[in-house]
């Protein structure tokens, strides 16, 4: 290598070394940049939405048919009929009484283990005074 090409050499990597960290810098904040935009189409998207749900209260028959559907409100003059299982129990009728009866319903093991338990336990019968 002669001189020449050896200080050509050292002058093109210290370039590099100056270049390279602004050019990871800039592309970082592109890959910033762009994950905030898409972050704000979403929110703009979902702003949106809530609108055209705040709009559908202004409707009247809408604003009865929720309260039909959340609160079981029947008009006058209606009869509600409430259905029960064999238990007796009420079935839940409102999408949130769905979810708190799947919440709080157990796994079939579980039941099944418990059924097992019952059936091996003693049980006491009462004497009958004739």
């Amino acid at each position: 290598m002669t001189r020449k090409s050896l200080i050509l050499s050292a002058m093109v990597v210290l370039a590099l070394m100056m270049v390279v960290p602004r050019v990871n810098s800039y592309v970082a904040q592109k890959q910033q940049l762009a994950a905030a935009h898409a972050e704000l189409a979403q929110r703009e998207k979902e702003v949106a939405e809530l609108q055209i749900d705040v709009k559908r209260w202004d409707d009247p028959a809408y604003v009865a048919a929720q309260a039909r559907e959340r609160l079981l409100y029947v008009m006058p003059g209606e009869t509600q009929y409430r259905l029960t299982d064999s238990s007796g129990k009420e079935l839940p009728l409102t999408e949130e009484q769905r979810a708190k009866a799947r919440a709080e319903q157990k796994p079939w093991y579980s039941l099944l283990w418990e059924s097992l338990e019952g059936a091996g336990a003693i049980q006491q019968v009462p004497e009958r005074n004739n």
